[in-house]
């Protein structure tokens, strides 16, 4: 399920930053919200398993978590709503790219949990 994840948020990133430089610029700006979109709803799913089945500590980072990446989607949503304002829509692609890059990391490269 990571890699799936990885794989849509590179490709989803890429074809944003395409998009941005087309006529299609407002397509690739609604776009670049799915991506905070999924995180907060995979965010979402995970803390709906509770406790026992996470443990107190995942279930407590998750809800510290989940504020950050609610103001992410919400920077996301105002981006898109504001495609004349090119520099929010690089400041949300570049802290997507952040997450996407530390999610990549984690999947293919940390073998700690392999």
């Amino acid at each position: 399920m990571e890699t799936l994840f990885c794989w849509f948020a590179i490709v989803l990133l890429v074809t944003c930053a395409i998009l941005e430089f087309t006529r299609w610029r407002i397509i690739g700006t609604w776009l670049l919200v799915l991506f905070p979109a999924a995180l907060c709803v995979s965010l979402s799913l995970d803390l709906a398993h509770g406790v026992t089945k996470l443990g107190q500590a995942a279930y407590n980072s998750d809800l510290r978590t989940l504020p950050y990446l609610l103001a992410f989607l919400a920077i996301a949503v105002v981006a898109a709503m504001r495609p004349g304002w090119r520099w929010l829509f690089w400041i949300e692609w570049a802290v997507g790219a952040l997450f996407c890059s530390i999610a990549v990391y984690l999947t293919f490269f940390w073998h700690v949990f392999s």
